[in-house]
């Protein structure tokens, strides 16, 4: 077993927990000291960093929200910065689909950390100096790309910075470049493995022994399909997940599947505190709970966030494992919390439906749309299918039905009809 920072991944839980606390203390001073937004926030809650004596105590301060970033952060930080302007060096930016994008500024040293950081989850996963890393994250102002780059690079690996697209091309370089590992949104790569076999090729003997998903909910059946359809696993691999926002600095945590079997991944704990909360009441959900996740930044520099939601639905663990980072959670991330679908009075969890799908082997690639727009609401959800089964609509119906309470209207639709994804996918339509 491989580590980049031995004396840190091995640590004990308790020497962490000291770590913890004196980094958190560090985090609300400065953010009291340099950051408008936290001082008012913090007055109005009646707070200082002083009321902090244990990790527990972190409880008393307020959460932070996407809207108050989208508010008080952009375009450069605004009120949120705790450094002065000249010490930033850039800035990524998330989309903005759902509204006005929110900022990730970074110092010199924010580049530093989040570094390390990805190269940390790179070793963690098995990769080496040896290995020739393809990255198909999106460079620009998406974080994906160019923290993975940063990241294989000081890891020693030798870096082809591909981007998203150009696929028939891509799976040219499968072949001739010989790659040994793969980045990349877990939509992506299943559409890759679905264009190799169209073109006749095998992909299993493609070069790849390791796959680096994340920037999307993956189920564990979607993992288990691209293990299988590359043979990952047969290489002495497998997928290996990674997790990370921009408002964590990149991908911000890492991942140890090859000892969990799909699991989930290490978050880094020495550099961000996590609460898990009810994401209607905002009170701890309890140990080993499911709830919503929030993280206060322990080392950040130019914009650290104090109990930041994060809007993702998790399950954490404290499990012994064959890696033995066992002082840092193990972190299941279940969907999110804005993901739910509300249909007839009951709710509907997308991630709950991929995972169902993806275990009915005949399936290739599905869409759900809920149609609210009258009185007489539809679930709908849309299948390409290998084979000429004439139950398979029923058998579709019937597993959906069995995890979500509702039952679908099943199509079953021509291979190539429904969309492919290059970056995040949007396998879910809602007509209001």
């Amino acid at each position: 077993m491989d580590y980049w920072e031995p004396a840190i991944e091995k640590m004990k839980l308790s020497d962490l927990k000291r770590l913890q606390l004196k980094r958190l203390r560090a985090t609300l001073r400065r953010v009291y000291e340099n950051s408008p937004f936290y001082r008012r926030r913090f007055r109005e809650a009646g707070v200082t960093p002083d009321d902090l004596k244990t990790l527990d105590d972190l409880r008393k301060f307020p959460f932070t929200t996407k809207d108050d970033l989208r508010n008080h952060g952009y375009p450069y930080g605004g009120e949120f910065l705790t450094v002065p302007f000249e010490e930033l060096v850039g800035w990524h930016m998330t989309s903005g689909t759902t509204g006005k994008p929110t900022v990730g500024p970074y110092t010199k040293q924010d580049i530093e950390t989040w570094t390390n950081l990805v190269a940390r989850c790179l070793v963690a996963a098995g990769v080496t100096k040896r290995d020739i890393l393809l990255n198909i994250y999106g460079y620009g102002l998406f974080t994906g790309g160019i923290g993975l780059h940063y990241g294989a690079m000081a890891v020693g690996a030798k870096v082809i910075p591909w981007g998203v697209g150009r696929t028939e091309a891509l799976i040219d370089v499968l072949y001739e470049w010989k790659p040994t590992v793969m980045t990349g949104t877990p939509s992506y790569q299943f559409y890759i493995l679905e264009q190799i076999t169209k073109r006749g090729l095998d992909p299993k003997k493609t070069y790849l022994r390791i796959t680096i998903p994340g920037a999307e909910y993956m189920s564990f059946d979607l993992l288990k399909r691209i293990d299988e359809g590359f043979a990952l696993k047969e290489k002495g691999g497998g997928p290996r997940q990674i997790y990370g926002s921009t408002e964590l600095i990149g991908p911000g945590a890492g991942q140890a599947t090859q000892c969990t079997e799909y699991m989930g991944f290490h978050m880094w704990t020495d550099h961000f505190y996590i609460e898990v909360v009810d994401p209607k009441t905002g009170e701890p959900v309890g140990e080993e709970g499911e709830g919503e996740l929030v993280i206060t930044h322990l080392t950040r520099e130019a914009m650290p966030l104090v109990r930041y939601r994060q809007r993702d639905t998790v399950k954490v663990q404290y499990v012994s494992t064959d890696c033995g980072r066992d002082a840092f959670p193990l972190v299941q991330v279940m969907g999110r919390v804005d993901d739910v679908i509300f249909y007839k009075g009951t709710k509907l969890y997308p991630t709950a439906i991929q995972s169902t799908l993806m275990r009915i082997p005949e399936v290739l690639e599905y869409q759900v749309i809920v149609d609210k727009r009258s009185a007489d609401h539809k679930l709908i959800i849309k299948v390409e299918a290998l084979g000429q089964n004439p139950q398979l609509a029923e058998t579709i119906a019937d597993a959906v039905e069995a995890v979500t309470f509702a039952r679908p209207q099943v199509e079953i639709v021509p291979p190539n009809t429904l969309p492919r994804w290059e970056g995040k996918s949007k396998r879910v339509v809602v007509y209001e």
